[in-house]
């Protein structure tokens, strides 16, 4: 995982046509990063359904090259990515977006990787499979 430059570059009324993420002001925007597809599917059309713009990315080069060129309310995030620690991303992304709002999402929970995803500024914590529910829930109270 490179550290890419983080300032945004394009204006909010601009579309992302690979996600397919319009970016109008009355829709709040997610960034689900995640290396598993069928569970980016299944939260892009999930969160969609409930009137949240969606973007996704599957590895944490594709959700910095995202953040690079969108901002984003909320980022629901995997601690497992693949060969990255989510944790380390969980830095960079509030580095680069300081009011980002990150929801940690793993299926091997451990008291030490939630204690260090809050430590870096994790606002919630969930185990998978993710309650939907639970989740929708999650990113109401955070915005």
């Amino acid at each position: 995982m490179k550290k890419i430059d983080c300032q945004p570059r394009c204006s909010p009324a601009t579309a992302d046509t690979r996600n397919d993420v319009p970016r109008e002001a009355a829709r709040e925007s997610v960034l689900v990063i995640d290396d598993e597809i069928n569970f980016l599917t299944l939260l892009r059309w999930f969160l969609s359904q409930r009137g949240y713009a969606v973007a996704t990315a599957s590895s944490a080069d594709e959700a910095l090259a995202l953040l690079n060129r969108q901002s984003f309310k909320v980022a629901l995030l995997d601690v497992r990515l693949g060969n990255v620690n989510g944790i380390d991303l969980l830095e960079q992304l509030i580095q680069c977006t300081p009011e980002i709002k990150v929801i940690m999402m793993t299926a091997y929970p451990t008291v030490a990787s939630i204690k260090l995803a809050f430590d870096k500024g994790a606002v919630r914590y969930l185990t998978k499979p993710v309650d939907l529910p639970e989740l929708a829930e999650a990113i109401r109270l955070v915005l």
